[in-house]
C-alpha cells in the first residue's frame, strides 16, 4: 500500500504539538513537527487560555509537515478535558477559554451544591464532583454573567473548538464532552436533568459524536493561507486519556490497571458498564468515556506536576536541576519513611512545591526532607503508594484481580517512578508507548477513515511500532508497615 499520513494535534495543559504518523500498512513512525508553549494567561478577571495563539501556533504545524511528497490524509485533536468556549450567534468566540485553574468556582460551590448534590450529580452524570469540572465552570459564568443566556449560541470544549476552527463544523465529541459533569451516565447523552436543575441552556449543546466522525475538509480559507492541499478534519478520541488508552497494547485488558501518566496520573480500568455505586462515589472514582463507547473506571491522581513544579521552582532559585539528574539523587536515597499525600489541594496550586512539601511534611508529623533527592524521593514514593491504593479501590469494587499495570505516557521516561510503582503495588509493571496521546489520536482517524477496522487491529500496530519495559515488583519487607503509616499521616492531616 502506498504511505499514509496522519495528523495529531496533541495540546497538555503547559505545551502542545502538532505530531505526524506515517503508516504502511504494519506499524506507525510518529515524529514531532512543531511544538511551542501553552501557558495560562492571567488577566484582571481570572485565568485564561490564549487559544488564538495556540491556533496560530497549530496553522504553522500544518504548514510544516505539508512540505513532503506524501500528501496529509487527515488530523485531528485531543486536549486536556473540562475547558470550553463559547460561541455567539454569528459563530464567533465571545473570549478566550478559561483555564481550569482559575478559582471564580469557589465562590458559588456551595449554591451549586444547593441546586444538586454531589452524590446526585455522580450518579447522574458518573463524574465525581470536583471545583474543575465544566457544569461548575459554567454554573459560576452564569452566577457571575447571566446575560450569557441571551448571547451565547454554542459551547465547544477545547478539541471540539479547535475542530471548528480548522473546518467550520460545530460539534460535540463524546470523550471530551465526557469529563463534563453534564452527560446522562447511561444515554451518553446530555443529561436535561442536569441542565434543568442548574438553569443551563441544553440548546447550547448537540448530542455527542462517538467513534469518530469526519466533520468536513479543511477550510478552503487555511487552505490558501498555508498554501497546502486540503484534507479531512476528524472528530476523533477529543480527550487525551480517552486517546492515550486506545494506544495501549493490552498483553491481556482484563485484570489489568492502566496508568496514563503525565502532569496527571489517571489510574483506571476499562469497563463495559459505568460504577455509580456508594462504594465508587466514597473511593472518589469517577467514569469517563473511552472512543468505542466503552467507561474508563478511573481516579484523577496528581501526576508529574509536583515534579515539574520542583524544577520550576529551582530554576527561578537559579539552579537547573534536569529530571534525570533528579532521577539520580532520588535513587540515591535508600531510607526515605516520609510521605505526602499527591492529591491534597495545597499542591494543586503553582509556585513554592518545596516549601509546601517540607510544610506537609512538618504539620504531618514526619521527618522533614532537606535535599533535593529525599524531597524527590518522597515524591515519587508518595506516588507509587497513591496508585496502590487506587489500584486496590478498583479490584474491589469491579470484583477482579489486577496483576498488571501498563503505564502509558511521558511520565514513564522516569524509570525509578516505574519501578517504585511495581515495587509498591507488588506487580508487573509494562511501559509505553510515551506518546500514548498522539497514537491514540491518530489510531481514532484510522478507525473513523477504516483504514482499521478494531481495536485489536490498532494494538498490534503498536505492538509492532512502539518498544515496551517490563518492570517486575522488588520484595519490600515492610510494605504494610508502609503502607499503614501513609494512610495514618494522609488521615491525620486531613483531620488538621
Amino acid at each position: 500500500m502506498s504511505l499514509i499520513k496522519l495528523l495529531a494535534i496533541d495540546l497538555g495543559a503547559s505545551s502542545g504539538r502538532v505530531m505526524q504518523a506515517i503508516y504502511d500498512g504494519r506499524s506507525l513512525q510518529l515524529s514531532e513537527v512543531h511544538r511551542f508553549k501553552n501557558e495560562p494567561v492571567n488577566l484582571n478577571d481570572g485565568l485564561y487560555w490564549n487559544l488564538l495563539h495556540l491556533f496560530g501556533e497549530i496553522k504553522q504545524g500544518i504548514k510544516k509537515a505539508s512540505k513532503d511528497s506524501i500528501p496529509i490524509r487527515s488530523i485531528s485533536v485531543d486536549t486536556w478535558g473540562v475547558d470550553y468556549a463559547y460561541l455567539d450567534q454569528n459563530g464567533d468566540l465571545l473570549y478566550q477559554p478559561h483555564c481550569y485553574r482559575d478559582n471564580r468556582m469557589g465562590r458559588y460551590e456551595e449554591s451549586f451544591y444547593n441546586a444538586i448534590s454531589k452524590k446526585e450529580l455522580f450518579q447522574k452524570t458518573g463524574v465525581q464532583p470536583a471545583t474543575i469540572n465544566t457544569v461548575l465552570q459554567i454554573y459560576s459564568d452564569l452566577q457571575e454573567k447571566p446575560q450569557l443566556k441571551n448571547i451565547v449560541q454554542r459551547v465547544l470544549f477545547i478539541p471540539d473548538l479547535i475542530n471548528y476552527l480548522l473546518s467550520g463544523v460545530l460539534s460535540n465529541e463524546y470523550t471530551i464532552a465526557s469529563t463534563s459533569g453534564l452527560l446522562d451516565i447511561f444515554t451518553q447523552d446530555f443529561s436535561e436533568e442536569v441542565f434543568e436543575r442548574l438553569d443551563i441552556p441544553r440548546k447550547w449543546f448537540t448530542t455527542p459524536t462517538k467513534n469518530g466522525a469526519v466533520l468536513r475538509q479543511l477550510s478552503p480559507r487555511i487552505t490558501q493561507q498555508l498554501k497546502v492541499d486540503s484534507f479531512d478534519v476528524i472528530a476523533g478520541a477529543g480527550h487525551d486519556t480517552a486517546a492515550a488508552v486506545l494506544a495501549i497494547p493490552y498483553e491481556h485488558e482484563k485484570g489489568t490497571v492502566f496508568i496514563s501518566c503525565g502532569t496527571w496520573s489517571l489510574v483506571g480500568t476499562e469497563s463495559d458498564e459505568p460504577v455509580v455505586t456508594d462504594e465508587a462515589f466514597a473511593s472518589g472514582l469517577t467514569n469517563e468515556g473511552c472512543f468505542d463507547g466503552k467507561y474508563r473506571l478511573l481516579q484523577n491522581t496528581t501526576g508529574m506536576w509536583i515534579i515539574q513544579e520542583l524544577q520550576r521552582d529551582w530554576r527561578l532559585q537559579g539552579e537547573e536541576v534536569g529530571f534525570g539528574e533528579m532521577v539520580t539523587l532520588a535513587e540515591e536515597v535508600t531510607d526515605n519513611q516520609t510521605w505526602i499525600h499527591p492529591n491534597d489541594p495545597v499542591f494543586a496550586s503553582p509556585g513554592e512545591m518545596e516549601t509546601k512539601i517540607k510544610e506537609w511534611c512538618k504539620v504531618s508529623g514526619q521527618r522533614v526532607p532537606q535535599t533535593k533527592g529525599q524531597i524527590v524521593r518522597v515524591v515519587l514514593e508518595s506516588l507509587a503508594l497513591t496508585y496502590l491504593e487506587t489500584i486496590t479501590q478498583l479490584e474491589q469494587l469491579t470484583k477482579h484481580e489486577m496483576t498488571t499495570v501498563q503505564m502509558v505516557g511521558g511520565g514513564i521516561q522516569n524509570k525509578l517512578l516505574c519501578q517504585l510503582t511495581a515495587d509498591f503495588t507488588g506487580r508487573t509493571v509494562i511501559t509505553g508507548p510515551i506518546e500514548a496521546s498522539a497514537l491514540g489520536n491518530i489510531l481514532s482517524q484510522m478507525l473513523t477513515l477504516g483504514v482499521i477496522s478494531s481495536r485489536k487491529e490498532a494494538q498490534d500496530i503498536i505492538k509492532a511500532s512502539e518498544p515496551v519495559t517490563r518492570y517486575e515488583s522488588r520484595v519490600i519487607e515492610n510494605l504494610e508497615e508502609i503502607r499503614l503509616n501513609f494512610n495514618k499521616v494522609k488521615r491525620g492531616i486531613q483531620s488538621c
